[in-house]
């Protein structure tokens, strides 16, 4: 049935990709079958930035869905000021106070319009749940991410100072997840949640005893169709795809130190991404004797990148830390297998159809492992020409038409213990008063 439901999106943009585009899809599909209305602050680099959102939607505007700009107010943009300088931390302060004025602008939404459900959607951090709460009515939270504890053993590789701040996170995290009263009644408020990962489903479980329903952020939208010219010569080239941000976190390091110790050399590595170590990580290649073999692409347009990616062979990641990472279904939804280390929401999604898993184990475990999967698949490519096919089946496992109808399901779930909740609550005041 249709519904008018209330998103709290943040941040949101049809070009780009990450979370901005697990957002834009959300709004996209569920807008053929709803009325929304759309909060958001954010549809660029930073809080308050959103000529490209307001440019789209004035060229191509979006039917049933309205979209209501936040202001951050002089504030938060000050605060966010820090953020922007580098002091990360501050983002979330600056996000807080955006939060607040979200409220307010919900509240005078639901004077002139009776909302069904109220969907904090993004950032899926569980740091900062928002106060859409408070407005009274049906309340669906998530996907929920950002609560995973990274292990020690991943870390072990990196310099002092990465460890050091990692550390401090994971420490950060446990003590929110434990003793912060707006978290914990946020999670306790919210009529059903939404884990972004299956350990975020054991971590909700674990702290705040309460049940989620596992879908990640990410999905598949259009068709996917398989390739067959890009197979033709891959005996004497493997197109190997790497993508993200060049700094600790994606770990690109990790996929250089195991391609520099493979004895083939039928492959390339396209580096898709920037970030603060691309000086650093350009001399590795050069030291060990395959920078003509590493392409550093930098930061690409969206389509561009798409375009690169679905010519690959093999997708590979090395991430120590992450949710469900966009790339992984663009991958996918190309037809080509991702190698990755077995966790967070890539040791959930890829399966042996359309990946290869390595343990978590030691760091230098992990990279031997890395190097001997990647060695095999350049000695036997008709490997990665056989899960193409198998990788295109898993690809439409996430369709956008298949999460659509748990998200309807999830809706009415929500409606339905709200109610539930209210009516219980009415007949114990009354009975009290009696």
């Amino acid at each position: 049935m249709k519904k008018k439901l209330l998103i709290s999106a943040y941040a949101i943009s049809p070009t780009r990709g990450s979370e901005y585009a697990a957002a834009w899809n959300t709004v996209m599909h569920l807008a053929g079958e709803h009325d929304l209305w759309v909060l958001y602050g954010m549809s660029d680099d930073h809080m308050g930035d959103t000529q490209t959102l307001r440019q789209y939607i004035e060229n191509n505007p979006l039917p049933g869905a309205r979209f209501i700009e936040v202001e951050a107010g002089w504030v938060a943009k000050t605060i966010n000021l820090l953020n922007k300088a580098g002091l990360g931390w501050f983002f979330y302060l600056a996000y807080y106070i955006w939060q607040k004025q979200a409220l307010k602008v919900a509240q005078d939404l639901i004077k002139e319009v009776n909302i069904d459900v109220v969907h904090q959607l993004g950032p899926i951090g569980f740091r900062e749940p928002g106060f859409l709460r408070k407005l009274g009515k049906p309340m669906v939270w998530g996907p929920i991410g950002g609560m995973k504890i990274i292990d020690k053993q991943l870390l072990a590789g990196l310099p002092f100072g990465t460890r050091i701040k990692f550390t401090l996170k994971n420490y950060i995290n446990k003590y929110q997840l434990k003793y912060s009263m707006r978290i914990r009644l946020a999670f306790k408020k919210a009529d059903v949640l939404i884990a972004a990962t299956r350990l975020g489903q054991e971590t909700i479980k674990q702290y705040f005893n309460r049940e989620s329903y596992y879908l990640p952020e990410q999905g598949i939208a259009g068709d996917v169709f398989p390739a067959v010219n890009k197979f033709n010569n891959m005996a004497d080239k493997v197109q190997l795809v790497w993508s993200g941000t060049l700094n600790e976190r994606k770990n690109l390091k990790m996929c250089l130190q195991a391609l520099a110790a493979v004895p083939r050399d039928n492959w390339v590595l396209n580096v898709l991404g920037d970030g603060p170590l691309r000086d650093e990580l350009k001399q590795y290649t050069t030291e060990n004797k395959m920078a003509d073999k590493v392409i550093f692409h930098g930061h690409l347009p969206r389509k561009q990148a798409v375009r690169l990616m679905a010519a690959g062979h093999l997708h590979i990641m090395t991430s120590i830390a992450e949710d469900n990472p966009a790339v992984i279904f663009e991958a996918m939804s190309n037809g080509v297998p991702t190698l990755t280390p077995d966790h967070c929401g890539m040791g959930d999604v890829i399966c042996s159809k359309c990946g290869l898993k390595v343990p978590v184990d030691t760091y230098d475990n992990m990279l031997q492992q890395f190097t001997s999967v990647i060695n095999i698949l350049l000695n036997n490519t008709w490997i990665l020409t056989d899960m193409h096919q198998t990788t295109l089946l898993c690809a439409n496992e996430h369709r956008w038409d298949k999460r659509l109808k748990k998200l309807n399901h999830i809706y009415d779930e929500a409606i339905a213990v709200y109610h539930h909740s209210n009516s219980y609550s009415t007949e114990g005041r009354l009975n009290i008063v009696q």
